[in-house]
């Protein structure tokens, strides 16, 4: 979504010597920040987890003056990854800051802190964009040919552009296409499951993009939103919400299976994905 753009972005407003509302790009303290070398502002190094030492290192950080700016200002990314320890040694820090020193925290997971932290915080919440907010955006970007329906619903906005940018858009352009072949009978299972062996992604990544598919279909009958573009034809298909429901749940069973038992052949577990969706569509 953005969380950490959207945080130094605050961060670098914070800090100019120019204004508070927004950066003006051109002050002692915005070219320190775009050059990564403000003295007054603290970002955590790996925010694939937060130890206590790097807690210890920003609290030492916050009662220090300021050298450029009037302000301080902190930035946790993924505070989902703080361990109780560090959690804890935050706490008195967040309730009585020192002069002048903003802390920034940002979560992909919503109650996974304690609620002493919560409690100290003002909370800001950033919706999820729904398929017509993501395409305005992609397109507004230069993507004109954009098709929502095109990528995995677990890619954020900026993964999207970050993989159209890379040139890896295809890849799940053929995925989506070969799949949508299935459900039109253009191709047999034996052809789409031999399509998902060559390609080059882990067993655990198909598996998720084909449950995916599932969940796309199952979306759209719950929205009661017709598919556009080269999906159309798959609003003659008229799935069971109840079957297609049903289905997702032993997906998603057997892929945590998958990933508690690697030795779990793929071939065998593609073929039974497609077997299932097969079974729905002859259903309908």
């Amino acid at each position: 979504m953005g969380k950490t753009f959207l945080a130094k972005h605050i961060a670098k407003s914070l800090l100019c010597l120019n204004s508070s509302s927004e950066p003006c790009n051109s002050c002692h303290s915005c070219n320190l920040f775009d050059e990564s070398t403000h003295p007054d502002f603290f970002m955590n190094a790996d925010d694939n987890k937060i130890l206590i030492d790097e807690i210890r290192e920003m609290i030492n950080f916050s009662v220090l003056s300021s050298s450029v700016s009037s302000s301080k200002v902190i930035i946790l990314n993924n505070c989902e990854n703080m361990n109780i320890a560090s959690q804890n040694a935050i706490l008195k820090t967040l309730e009585e800051p020192a002069a002048n020193t903003y802390i920034i925290m940002t979560s992909s997971k919503r109650r996974s802190l304690n609620q002493t932290i919560y409690s100290r915080c003002n909370k800001f919440t950033l919706k999820d964009l729904d398929q017509h907010e993501l395409t305005e955006w992609i397109r507004s970007q230069g993507m004109q040919d954009f098709n929502y329906y095109d990528y995995p619903t677990f890619l954020a906005p900026l993964e999207i552009l970050k993989n159209i940018e890379e040139g890896r858009n295809n890849e799940f352009i053929d995925i989506s296409n070969y799949l949508l072949q299935f459900c039109n009978k253009e191709i047999s299972i034996d052809e789409v499951v031999k399509y998902l062996l060559d390609i080059d992604l882990t067993s655990i990544e198909k598996v998720n993009l084909v449950i995916d598919f599932f969940k796309t279909l199952l979306k759209s009958k719950l929205a009661n939103l017709p598919y556009s573009g080269k999906f159309k034809s798959l609003n003659d298909i008229q799935l069971v919400v109840e079957d297609l429901s049903d289905a997702l749940d032993e997906l998603n069973l057997l892929r945590n299976n998958i990933m508690k038992v690697s030795a779990i052949n793929e071939n065998h577990s593609l073929k039974y994905f497609m077997f299932k969706l097969d079974n729905l569509i002859k259903q309908s």
